[in-house]
Protein backbone atom coordinates (compact mmCIF):
# COMPACT_ATOMS: atom_id res chain seq x y z
CA UNK A 1 0.00 0.00 0.00
CA UNK A 2 2.86 2.36 1.08
CA UNK A 3 4.59 1.52 -2.61
CA UNK A 4 1.21 2.71 -4.13
CA UNK A 5 1.15 5.86 -2.74
CA UNK A 6 4.49 6.72 -3.90
CA UNK A 7 3.43 5.73 -7.25
CA UNK A 8 0.55 7.87 -7.57
CA UNK A 9 2.43 10.69 -5.78
CA UNK A 10 5.30 10.80 -8.54
CA UNK A 11 2.63 10.91 -11.14
CA UNK A 12 0.75 14.09 -9.73
CA UNK A 13 4.46 15.45 -9.28
CA UNK A 14 5.24 15.00 -13.21
CA UNK A 15 1.15 16.19 -14.25
CA UNK A 16 2.06 19.21 -12.64
CA UNK A 17 5.35 19.52 -14.14
CA UNK A 18 4.16 19.18 -17.59
CA UNK A 19 1.46 21.72 -17.27
CA UNK A 20 3.97 24.50 -16.23
CA UNK A 21 6.44 23.35 -19.40
CA UNK A 22 3.08 23.92 -21.68
CA UNK A 23 1.86 26.81 -20.22
CA UNK A 24 2.19 30.18 -22.18
CA UNK A 25 3.92 33.00 -20.30
CA UNK A 26 3.58 36.63 -21.30
CA UNK A 27 7.22 37.74 -20.29
CA UNK A 28 9.24 38.83 -23.06
CA UNK A 29 11.39 35.79 -24.67
CA UNK A 30 14.72 37.07 -26.53
CA UNK A 31 16.24 34.45 -29.06
CA UNK A 32 20.10 34.14 -28.77
CA UNK A 33 21.99 35.56 -32.06
CA UNK A 34 23.84 32.61 -33.00
CA UNK A 35 27.45 32.80 -35.13
CA UNK A 36 27.12 30.94 -38.16
CA UNK A 37 30.57 30.48 -39.74
CA UNK A 38 31.13 29.10 -43.56
CA UNK A 39 34.44 29.06 -44.89
CA UNK A 40 35.78 28.08 -48.53
CA UNK A 41 37.99 24.81 -47.43
CA UNK A 42 36.61 21.66 -46.57
CA UNK A 43 36.75 19.94 -43.01
CA UNK A 44 40.26 17.62 -43.88
CA UNK A 45 43.25 20.21 -45.66
CA UNK A 46 45.59 18.24 -47.03
CA UNK A 47 48.63 20.95 -48.35
CA UNK A 48 52.75 20.73 -49.11
CA UNK A 49 55.34 21.77 -46.54
CA UNK A 50 55.68 25.79 -46.72
CA UNK A 51 52.27 26.23 -48.00
CA UNK A 52 49.99 28.25 -46.44
CA UNK A 53 46.72 27.13 -44.46
CA UNK A 54 44.02 29.83 -46.27
CA UNK A 55 40.58 30.16 -44.48
CA UNK A 56 38.44 32.63 -45.73
CA UNK A 57 35.06 33.28 -43.39
CA UNK A 58 31.73 34.28 -43.94
CA UNK A 59 29.09 34.64 -41.35
CA UNK A 60 25.67 36.14 -40.14
CA UNK A 61 26.33 37.94 -37.27
CA UNK A 62 25.93 41.47 -37.89
CA UNK A 63 26.96 42.56 -34.04
CA UNK A 64 30.60 44.42 -33.62
CA UNK A 65 31.21 42.34 -30.40
CA UNK A 66 32.30 39.03 -32.15
CA UNK A 67 35.65 37.89 -31.35
CA UNK A 68 37.66 35.53 -33.82
CA UNK A 69 40.76 32.54 -32.23
CA UNK A 70 42.43 30.48 -34.31
CA UNK A 71 45.05 28.12 -32.59
CA UNK A 72 46.70 24.84 -33.90
CA UNK A 73 48.13 22.11 -32.75
CA UNK A 74 49.82 18.53 -33.43
CA UNK A 75 47.85 15.49 -33.71
CA UNK A 76 49.27 13.14 -30.81
CA UNK A 77 47.81 9.45 -30.70
CA UNK A 78 48.83 7.27 -27.62
CA UNK A 79 49.42 4.14 -29.10
CA UNK A 80 48.31 2.32 -26.04
CA UNK A 81 45.54 3.77 -24.82
CA UNK A 82 44.32 4.82 -28.46
CA UNK A 83 43.51 8.13 -26.63
CA UNK A 84 44.22 12.03 -28.98
CA UNK A 85 45.70 14.67 -27.31
CA UNK A 86 46.59 18.36 -28.96
CA UNK A 87 48.11 21.00 -27.25
CA UNK A 88 47.42 24.12 -29.23
CA UNK A 89 48.97 27.79 -29.79
CA UNK A 90 47.19 30.70 -30.55
CA UNK A 91 48.05 31.58 -34.30
CA UNK A 92 45.30 34.50 -35.53
CA UNK A 93 42.74 36.26 -34.25
CA UNK A 94 41.43 37.58 -37.84
CA UNK A 95 38.19 36.23 -39.37
CA UNK A 96 40.29 35.31 -42.46
CA UNK A 97 43.51 32.76 -42.01
CA UNK A 98 46.74 32.99 -43.44
CA UNK A 99 48.73 30.73 -42.35
CA UNK A 100 52.78 29.40 -43.41
CA UNK A 101 53.10 25.47 -42.61
CA UNK A 102 57.12 24.86 -40.85
CA UNK A 103 56.92 21.05 -40.20
CA UNK A 104 55.22 18.24 -41.38
CA UNK A 105 52.52 16.30 -40.08
CA UNK A 106 48.84 15.84 -38.90
CA UNK A 107 47.60 19.01 -37.10
CA UNK A 108 44.03 19.47 -35.50
CA UNK A 109 43.12 23.08 -36.17
CA UNK A 110 40.48 25.43 -34.36
CA UNK A 111 38.42 28.01 -34.47
CA UNK A 112 36.51 29.97 -31.59
CA UNK A 113 34.11 32.34 -32.09
CA UNK A 114 32.84 34.08 -29.55
CA UNK A 115 30.03 37.19 -28.92
CA UNK A 116 27.86 38.39 -26.10
CA UNK A 117 25.74 34.80 -26.33
CA UNK A 118 28.01 32.40 -26.16
CA UNK A 119 30.62 30.30 -28.52
CA UNK A 120 31.34 28.53 -31.51
CA UNK A 121 33.88 25.75 -31.95
CA UNK A 122 35.03 24.57 -35.16
CA UNK A 123 37.96 22.06 -36.07
CA UNK A 124 39.95 21.02 -39.14
CA UNK A 125 42.52 18.21 -40.06
CA UNK A 126 45.52 19.50 -41.49
CA UNK A 127 48.13 17.43 -43.00
CA UNK A 128 51.55 18.80 -44.04
CA UNK A 129 52.91 16.52 -46.22
CA UNK A 130 56.34 16.57 -48.65
CA UNK A 131 56.19 17.57 -51.91
CA UNK A 132 59.98 15.44 -51.53
CA UNK A 133 58.05 12.60 -49.96
CA UNK A 134 58.10 10.13 -52.74
CA UNK A 135 60.32 9.64 -56.33
CA UNK A 136 63.39 10.10 -57.89
CA UNK A 137 66.55 12.05 -57.14
CA UNK A 138 69.52 12.40 -58.69
CA UNK A 139 72.48 13.55 -56.93
CA UNK A 140 74.78 15.57 -58.90
CA UNK A 141 77.94 17.27 -59.72
CA UNK A 142 78.28 20.73 -60.90
CA UNK A 143 80.81 22.40 -63.45
CA UNK A 144 82.03 23.83 -60.40
CA UNK A 145 82.48 20.69 -58.62
CA UNK A 146 79.99 21.06 -56.01
CA UNK A 147 76.96 19.04 -55.74
CA UNK A 148 73.53 19.70 -56.33
CA UNK A 149 70.13 17.54 -56.00
CA UNK A 150 67.13 17.35 -58.36
CA UNK A 151 63.83 15.57 -57.36
CA UNK A 152 60.40 14.59 -59.34
CA UNK A 153 57.69 13.85 -57.61
CA UNK A 154 55.63 11.25 -58.22
CA UNK A 155 52.02 12.53 -58.83
CA UNK A 156 49.02 11.29 -56.91
CA UNK A 157 45.92 10.05 -58.65
CA UNK A 158 44.41 14.03 -57.84
CA UNK A 159 47.26 15.89 -59.34
CA UNK A 160 46.81 13.49 -62.80
CA UNK A 161 43.47 13.65 -62.73
CA UNK A 162 44.06 17.53 -62.68
CA UNK A 163 46.00 17.26 -65.96
CA UNK A 164 49.54 17.97 -64.01
CA UNK A 165 53.21 16.40 -65.74
CA UNK A 166 55.88 15.24 -63.60
CA UNK A 167 59.14 17.11 -64.12
CA UNK A 168 62.34 17.91 -62.15
CA UNK A 169 62.89 20.30 -59.86
CA UNK A 170 66.29 21.52 -59.50
CA UNK A 171 68.33 22.88 -56.20
CA UNK A 172 66.91 21.58 -53.68
CA UNK A 173 69.51 21.53 -51.24
CA UNK A 174 69.40 25.13 -51.61
CA UNK A 175 65.91 25.75 -51.41
CA UNK A 176 65.30 23.90 -48.42
CA UNK A 177 68.14 25.13 -46.34
CA UNK A 178 67.77 28.65 -46.87
CA UNK A 179 70.75 29.17 -49.96
CA UNK A 180 72.89 26.66 -48.19
CA UNK A 181 74.78 24.13 -51.03
CA UNK A 182 76.84 21.01 -50.69
CA UNK A 183 80.08 20.40 -50.97
CA UNK A 184 82.66 19.80 -53.78
CA UNK A 185 83.41 15.88 -55.02
CA UNK A 186 79.81 14.36 -54.16
CA UNK A 187 80.13 10.62 -54.34
CA UNK A 188 77.00 9.12 -53.28
CA UNK A 189 73.81 9.30 -51.69
CA UNK A 190 71.88 6.66 -49.35
CA UNK A 191 68.30 6.47 -47.65
CA UNK A 192 68.85 4.98 -43.83
CA UNK A 193 65.29 4.91 -42.73
CA UNK A 194 64.34 8.50 -42.52
CA UNK A 195 67.18 10.28 -43.53
CA UNK A 196 69.15 11.20 -46.36
CA UNK A 197 73.16 10.56 -46.15
CA UNK A 198 75.28 12.35 -48.96
CA UNK A 199 79.08 12.27 -49.13
CA UNK A 200 80.95 15.17 -50.33
CA UNK A 201 84.25 13.53 -50.73
CA UNK A 202 86.79 16.66 -51.49
CA UNK A 203 84.61 18.64 -48.83
CA UNK A 204 85.28 15.81 -46.49
CA UNK A 205 81.95 16.14 -45.09
CA UNK A 206 78.58 13.94 -44.82
CA UNK A 207 75.00 15.24 -45.17
CA UNK A 208 71.97 14.15 -43.00
CA UNK A 209 69.08 15.68 -43.95
CA UNK A 210 65.76 14.64 -43.50
CA UNK A 211 64.29 12.14 -46.09
CA UNK A 212 61.30 14.07 -46.76
CA UNK A 213 61.67 17.39 -46.24
CA UNK A 214 65.34 17.27 -47.62
CA UNK A 215 66.09 20.32 -44.27
CA UNK A 216 69.57 19.71 -43.11
CA UNK A 217 70.26 17.72 -39.81
CA UNK A 218 73.53 17.45 -39.41
CA UNK A 219 77.08 17.16 -41.23
CA UNK A 220 79.81 15.05 -40.52
CA UNK A 221 83.31 16.78 -40.44
CA UNK A 222 85.76 13.91 -41.53
CA UNK A 223 88.11 16.76 -40.97
CA UNK A 224 88.08 16.05 -37.08
CA UNK A 225 89.01 12.67 -37.63
CA UNK A 226 91.75 13.39 -39.97
CA UNK A 227 92.80 16.16 -42.04
CA UNK A 228 94.59 13.86 -44.90
CA UNK A 229 91.07 11.49 -44.29
CA UNK A 230 89.48 11.76 -47.58
CA UNK A 231 86.04 9.38 -47.78
CA UNK A 232 85.84 7.81 -50.93
CA UNK A 233 82.73 5.75 -50.34
CA UNK A 234 79.53 5.47 -48.32
CA UNK A 235 78.29 2.00 -47.14
CA UNK A 236 75.00 1.74 -45.33
CA UNK A 237 71.36 -0.36 -45.84
CA UNK A 238 67.90 1.22 -45.99
CA UNK A 239 66.80 0.01 -42.29
CA UNK A 240 65.93 1.64 -38.86
CA UNK A 241 68.34 -0.99 -37.27
CA UNK A 242 71.39 0.38 -39.33
CA UNK A 243 73.08 2.27 -36.92
CA UNK A 244 76.93 2.95 -38.31
CA UNK A 245 78.07 3.94 -41.85
CA UNK A 246 81.59 3.13 -42.99
CA UNK A 247 84.08 4.91 -45.43
CA UNK A 248 87.65 4.17 -46.30
CA UNK A 249 89.80 7.09 -47.69
CA UNK A 250 92.80 6.33 -50.31
CA UNK A 251 95.00 7.73 -48.16
CA UNK A 252 94.17 4.76 -45.71
CA UNK A 253 91.83 4.20 -42.75
CA UNK A 254 88.87 3.05 -42.56
CA UNK A 255 85.82 5.36 -40.73
CA UNK A 256 83.09 4.61 -38.47
CA UNK A 257 80.27 6.82 -38.35
CA UNK A 258 77.90 6.16 -35.18
CA UNK A 259 74.67 7.93 -36.18
CA UNK A 260 73.02 7.79 -33.07
CA UNK A 261 76.05 9.66 -30.99
CA UNK A 262 77.08 11.55 -34.20
CA UNK A 263 80.54 11.10 -33.87
CA UNK A 264 83.16 9.46 -35.81
CA UNK A 265 85.24 6.73 -34.97
CA UNK A 266 88.34 4.19 -36.76
CA UNK A 267 86.44 1.17 -37.43
CA UNK A 268 88.94 -1.50 -35.51
CA UNK A 269 87.27 -4.34 -37.33
CA UNK A 270 89.85 -3.54 -40.41
CA UNK A 271 93.42 -2.43 -40.40
CA UNK A 272 93.84 1.18 -40.39
CA UNK A 273 97.20 1.22 -42.16
CA UNK A 274 96.10 -0.30 -45.23
CA UNK A 275 95.38 1.87 -47.86
CA UNK A 276 92.14 0.71 -49.18
CA UNK A 277 91.32 2.01 -53.20
CA UNK A 278 87.72 1.32 -53.67
CA UNK A 279 84.66 -0.96 -51.74
CA UNK A 280 81.57 -2.69 -52.67
CA UNK A 281 78.04 -3.69 -50.60
CA UNK A 282 74.88 -4.83 -51.19
CA UNK A 283 72.62 -1.55 -49.52
CA UNK A 284 69.83 -3.38 -48.78
CA UNK A 285 68.39 -5.02 -45.32
CA UNK A 286 68.67 -8.85 -46.05
CA UNK A 287 72.47 -8.41 -46.64
CA UNK A 288 73.50 -5.23 -45.03
CA UNK A 289 76.80 -6.75 -43.68
CA UNK A 290 77.71 -8.09 -47.35
CA UNK A 291 80.94 -5.39 -48.08
CA UNK A 292 84.07 -6.21 -49.53
CA UNK A 293 87.33 -3.82 -48.77
CA UNK A 294 89.33 -3.75 -52.01
CA UNK A 295 93.15 -3.09 -52.05
CA UNK A 296 94.09 -3.03 -55.19
CA UNK A 297 98.06 -2.08 -54.35
CA UNK A 298 98.64 -5.35 -52.80
CA UNK A 299 95.65 -7.44 -54.48
CA UNK A 300 93.73 -8.57 -51.76
CA UNK A 301 90.13 -8.15 -50.94
CA UNK A 302 88.77 -8.00 -47.23
CA UNK A 303 85.14 -9.60 -46.58
CA UNK A 304 83.82 -10.66 -43.44
CA UNK A 305 83.28 -14.84 -42.56
CA UNK A 306 85.05 -18.28 -40.82
CA UNK A 307 88.67 -16.75 -40.53
CA UNK A 308 89.77 -20.57 -39.87
CA UNK A 309 93.35 -18.72 -38.54
CA UNK A 310 92.14 -17.74 -35.31
CA UNK A 311 88.47 -19.44 -35.49
CA UNK A 312 86.53 -16.29 -35.58
CA UNK A 313 83.80 -14.70 -37.88
CA UNK A 314 85.90 -11.28 -39.17
CA UNK A 315 87.16 -9.49 -41.97
CA UNK A 316 90.34 -10.71 -43.05
CA UNK A 317 91.72 -10.80 -46.90
CA UNK A 318 90.52 -14.24 -48.16
CA UNK A 319 94.11 -16.41 -47.29
CA UNK A 320 95.45 -14.24 -50.01
CA UNK A 321 94.09 -15.93 -52.85
CA UNK A 322 94.04 -13.21 -55.15
CA UNK A 323 97.74 -12.56 -54.85
CA UNK A 324 99.25 -11.47 -58.00
CA UNK A 325 96.55 -10.56 -59.86
CA UNK A 326 94.27 -7.34 -61.15
CA UNK A 327 91.10 -6.98 -59.45
CA UNK A 328 88.57 -6.05 -61.88
CA UNK A 329 85.53 -5.79 -60.10
CA UNK A 330 83.79 -7.46 -57.24
CA UNK A 331 80.34 -8.51 -56.33
CA UNK A 332 77.41 -10.27 -54.68
CA UNK A 333 75.06 -12.23 -55.66
CA UNK A 334 71.49 -12.93 -53.53
CA UNK A 335 72.94 -15.49 -50.88
CA UNK A 336 75.83 -13.52 -49.88
CA UNK A 337 78.13 -15.62 -52.06
CA UNK A 338 81.00 -13.25 -53.64
CA UNK A 339 82.09 -13.45 -57.06
CA UNK A 340 85.49 -11.81 -58.27
CA UNK A 341 86.34 -10.73 -61.55
CA UNK A 342 90.45 -11.20 -62.03
CA UNK A 343 93.07 -10.83 -64.16
CA UNK A 344 96.64 -12.86 -64.61
CA UNK A 345 98.71 -13.58 -67.56
CA UNK A 346 96.21 -12.43 -69.65
CA UNK A 347 93.74 -14.73 -68.48
CA UNK A 348 90.17 -13.62 -67.26
CA UNK A 349 89.11 -15.42 -64.24
CA UNK A 350 85.20 -15.51 -62.47
CA UNK A 351 85.68 -16.89 -59.06
CA UNK A 352 82.68 -17.73 -57.02
CA UNK A 353 83.37 -18.00 -52.96
CA UNK A 354 80.87 -19.15 -50.43
CA UNK A 355 78.46 -17.16 -48.40
CA UNK A 356 81.34 -17.84 -45.18
CA UNK A 357 84.38 -17.67 -47.10
CA UNK A 358 85.71 -20.28 -45.53
CA UNK A 359 85.01 -24.55 -46.08
CA UNK A 360 84.73 -25.39 -42.97
CA UNK A 361 85.48 -29.42 -44.12
CA UNK A 362 89.08 -28.41 -45.91
CA UNK A 363 89.48 -24.78 -43.52
CA UNK A 364 90.39 -23.00 -46.71
CA UNK A 365 88.67 -20.28 -48.78
CA UNK A 366 85.50 -21.77 -50.09
CA UNK A 367 86.25 -21.63 -53.77
CA UNK A 368 82.84 -22.96 -54.94
CA UNK A 369 83.95 -22.68 -58.84
CA UNK A 370 86.57 -20.83 -60.77
CA UNK A 371 85.93 -20.34 -65.01
CA UNK A 372 88.10 -18.86 -67.26
CA UNK A 373 86.41 -16.07 -69.40
CA UNK A 374 87.09 -15.97 -72.76
CA UNK A 375 84.88 -13.94 -74.85
CA UNK A 376 84.36 -10.27 -74.42
CA UNK A 377 86.49 -9.81 -71.42
CA UNK A 378 87.50 -6.02 -71.52
CA UNK A 379 83.93 -5.24 -71.78
CA UNK A 380 83.20 -5.31 -67.86
CA UNK A 381 86.38 -3.52 -66.82
CA UNK A 382 87.33 -1.35 -63.40
CA UNK A 383 85.54 1.95 -65.01
CA UNK A 384 81.66 -0.42 -65.36
CA UNK A 385 79.23 0.85 -63.31
CA UNK A 386 77.07 -2.04 -62.80
CA UNK A 387 73.87 -3.53 -60.89
CA UNK A 388 73.44 -6.90 -59.46
CA UNK A 389 69.91 -8.05 -60.79
CA UNK A 390 68.66 -10.97 -58.29
CA UNK A 391 65.52 -12.21 -60.05
CA UNK A 392 67.52 -13.00 -63.36
CA UNK A 393 70.81 -13.58 -61.51
CA UNK A 394 72.45 -11.47 -64.08
CA UNK A 395 74.78 -8.14 -64.09
CA UNK A 396 73.68 -5.28 -65.86
CA UNK A 397 77.07 -3.00 -66.36
CA UNK A 398 77.87 -0.13 -68.24
CA UNK A 399 79.91 0.97 -71.21
CA UNK A 400 79.86 4.06 -72.86
CA UNK A 401 75.98 4.39 -74.44
CA UNK A 402 74.98 0.81 -73.67
CA UNK A 403 74.18 -1.76 -71.44
CA UNK A 404 75.01 -5.45 -71.53
CA UNK A 405 73.35 -8.28 -69.57
CA UNK A 406 75.17 -10.78 -67.89
CA UNK A 407 74.12 -14.29 -66.58
CA UNK A 408 77.16 -13.95 -64.46
CA UNK A 409 76.67 -18.10 -63.48
CA UNK A 410 78.27 -18.53 -67.30
CA UNK A 411 81.40 -17.35 -68.20
CA UNK A 412 81.12 -15.50 -71.69
CA UNK A 413 79.90 -12.14 -71.52
CA UNK A 414 77.86 -10.71 -74.56
CA UNK A 415 78.87 -9.16 -76.88
CA UNK A 416 75.93 -7.43 -77.96
CA UNK A 417 74.18 -4.80 -76.11
CA UNK A 418 71.20 -5.28 -74.07
CA UNK A 419 69.99 -1.78 -74.20
CA UNK A 420 71.82 1.20 -76.15
CA UNK A 421 71.29 4.76 -75.42
CA UNK A 422 71.17 7.43 -77.61
CA UNK A 423 74.33 8.76 -78.81
CA UNK A 424 76.22 11.30 -77.13
CA UNK A 425 74.93 9.44 -74.07
CA UNK A 426 77.59 7.99 -71.44
CA UNK A 427 76.59 6.34 -68.39
CA UNK A 428 77.75 7.61 -64.92
CA UNK A 429 75.29 5.52 -62.81
CA UNK A 430 72.78 2.92 -62.37
CA UNK A 431 69.83 1.68 -59.86
CA UNK A 432 67.39 -0.63 -59.78
CA UNK A 433 63.69 -0.56 -58.24
CA UNK A 434 63.47 -3.00 -55.20
CA UNK A 435 61.66 -5.21 -56.61
CA UNK A 436 64.77 -5.40 -59.51
CA UNK A 437 61.88 -5.03 -61.95
CA UNK A 438 63.13 -1.57 -63.64
CA UNK A 439 66.74 -0.39 -64.10
CA UNK A 440 67.60 3.51 -64.02
CA UNK A 441 70.18 4.38 -65.80
CA UNK A 442 71.87 7.98 -65.29
CA UNK A 443 73.96 9.09 -68.43
CA UNK A 444 76.21 12.79 -69.32
CA UNK A 445 75.73 14.24 -72.54
CA UNK A 446 78.45 17.00 -73.14
CA UNK A 447 77.37 17.87 -76.04
CA UNK A 448 74.05 19.68 -74.21
CA UNK A 449 73.43 23.13 -73.45
CA UNK A 450 72.65 24.06 -69.78
CA UNK A 451 71.83 20.96 -67.62
CA UNK A 452 74.09 17.74 -69.35
CA UNK A 453 72.39 14.62 -67.00
CA UNK A 454 69.61 12.72 -68.32
CA UNK A 455 67.45 9.62 -66.65
CA UNK A 456 66.34 7.03 -68.64
CA UNK A 457 64.20 4.01 -66.91
CA UNK A 458 63.79 0.20 -68.84
CA UNK A 459 62.41 -2.94 -67.83
CA UNK A 460 65.09 -5.15 -66.51
CA UNK A 461 63.49 -7.90 -68.21
CA UNK A 462 62.98 -6.98 -71.74
CA UNK A 463 65.05 -3.77 -72.02
CA UNK A 464 62.24 -1.76 -73.25
CA UNK A 465 61.85 1.98 -72.16
CA UNK A 466 59.78 3.05 -69.61
CA UNK A 467 57.50 6.18 -70.60
CA UNK A 468 59.66 8.93 -72.14
CA UNK A 469 63.49 9.67 -71.26
CA UNK A 470 64.08 12.71 -68.72
CA UNK A 471 66.80 14.70 -70.97
CA UNK A 472 68.85 17.44 -69.71
CA UNK A 473 67.38 17.32 -66.23
CA UNK A 474 70.11 16.92 -63.65
CA UNK A 475 73.62 17.77 -63.21
CA UNK A 476 76.10 14.89 -64.09
CA UNK A 477 74.74 12.48 -62.26
CA UNK A 478 76.83 10.92 -59.44
CA UNK A 479 74.01 8.63 -58.11
CA UNK A 480 70.32 7.87 -59.18
CA UNK A 481 67.37 6.17 -57.06
CA UNK A 482 63.50 6.12 -56.54
CA UNK A 483 63.13 7.46 -52.89
CA UNK A 484 60.19 5.92 -51.35
CA UNK A 485 58.21 7.16 -48.45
Amino acid sequence: MKRLYYIISFLVILFLFNSCYDDDSSLAVKEIAEIQVTSNVKDTINLYLGDNISIKNQYSYTGDDISWQWSIGKYTENAVTDQVSTVFKEISTEPDLEYKTTDLGHYFLRLVTTNKYGSDIRYYHVFVNSEFEEGYLILGKREDGKGSLAFMKTLTPEEIAQGLQPEFRQNLFAYTNDGEELGEGPIDCDKVYDKLYIMCGKAQKLYQIDAKSFQLVHVFDYSIYGNDFVPQDLISYDSKYCREIYSTSPNGGVAKVQIADLEIFPYTDLPQNIKFTRTYDRPNYSASKVIAFIDDVNSKIYASGFNAADFSFSYFPCYDYFDGREIIQVFFDVDGNMLVYTIKEDKYYLTKIGSTLTSFETLQLDVVYERVCTENTTLFNKNSVFEVNDPSSCLFFGNQNMVYKWTYNQSEIPSKAFITLPDGEIIKCMNQSADHKQLYVGTYNSSRSDLKGSLYIYDSDTGKAIGKPYEGVADEPVKVMYKVK
